[in-house]
């Protein structure tokens, strides 16, 4: 065997080693856990804005519902916040005053 076929061979071991996932089990996760955690990340950061009561609502029930039935109410909870954060981070007129002179 020659120099060049034991280069290619050891190329394609470690190619073929760095293909394989490194556990098998391990499985990304579902799209209704996903959507939970960005709601929670955006509750974290606009919870405290006027308009965020009904998205509270709507966070705390994907959260109370079992994991076969998260997805569809994480999906609307994430929707809800970024409402929020729509709404929230829009530039507001602030009154001025002029002094008379």
């Amino acid at each position: 065997m020659g120099t060049v076929t034991r280069r290619l061979l050891a190329t394609l071991a470690v190619t073929a080693a760095l293909a394989v996932p490194a556990s098998p089990g391990a499985a990304a996760p579902a799209a209704g856990e996903v959507a939970l955690r960005d709601a929670a990340a955006l509750a974290a950061t606009w919870g405290r804005c006027p308009t965020a009561r009904p998205a509270h609502r709507a966070l705390a029930q994907a959260k109370r519902l079992p994991r076969s039935r998260r997805a569809p109410a994480a999906l609307r909870a994430r929707a809800a916040w970024r409402t929020v954060r729509a709404e929230c981070s829009a530039p507001v007129a602030l009154p001025t005053a002029v002094p008379s002179a």
